[in-house]
């Protein structure tokens, strides 16, 4: 291999290296706001991606707010779980792509921690100032009882997405190497 991973291979190999990447790193993500939760008595991470999944549904019937102080009143909708946990793994696709985009056609290197690191801190933004407002929990959390460990939970989590990202690049290749060798 060069010094350039992403003009390595064929456009096939990038798709299967984005998927492996991007549910792998929705895995760590997902394990590390489960034990988050676990620690701190914070429920189901299951309800999490409901509730997203209903403000989507909500939104896309023209009936939501942003962002929405009465989220709390809005009742369960039917497939709301489906698409919260969509949209979960699209936006891991998404940032799994701008990841590779950054470290192999921008920088044209191989995977470093701290630009996926940085990266997914200044992703931060997203479930601080999109996310919380929309579910009715403030911007950045403030009008949530757990504010501090929302907070927590939030760099938590995309310090070890950013940390997915770079050992699940890693993973793909080195078995893409086993693999092409045998």
């Amino acid at each position: 291999m060069s010094n350039n991973y992403f003009n390595d291979h064929g456009i096939k190999i990038k798709i299967i290296a984005l998927f492996f990447v991007g549910i792998f790193g929705a895995i760590v993500i997902d394990t590390s706001a489960k034990i988050v939760a676990e620690i701190y008595d914070m429920g189901s991470v299951l309800s999490g991606y409901q509730s997203l999944g209903r403000y989507i549904i909500t939104l896309f019937n023209g009936e939501a707010l942003f962002p929405d102080p009465n989220f709390s009143k809005i009742p369960k909708l039917k497939g709301e779980t489906f698409v919260g946990l969509s949209a979960h793994v699209l936006v891991c696709l998404m940032d799994t792509y701008l990841y590779f985009l950054l470290s192999f056609k921008i920088l044209k290197s191989r995977p470093k921690i701290l630009p996926a690191l940085i990266m997914m801190w200044l992703f931060m933004f997203m479930p601080l100032y999109l996310e919380m407002p929309a579910l009715g929990l403030g911007w950045a959390g403030a009008d949530s009882s757990i504010k501090d460990i929302l907070l927590l939970r939030t760099f938590i989590c995309h310090t070890c997405y950013g940390m997915a990202l770079y050992v699940g690049t890693v993973l793909f290749y080195k078995l893409l190497k086993f693999y092409k060798s045998n």
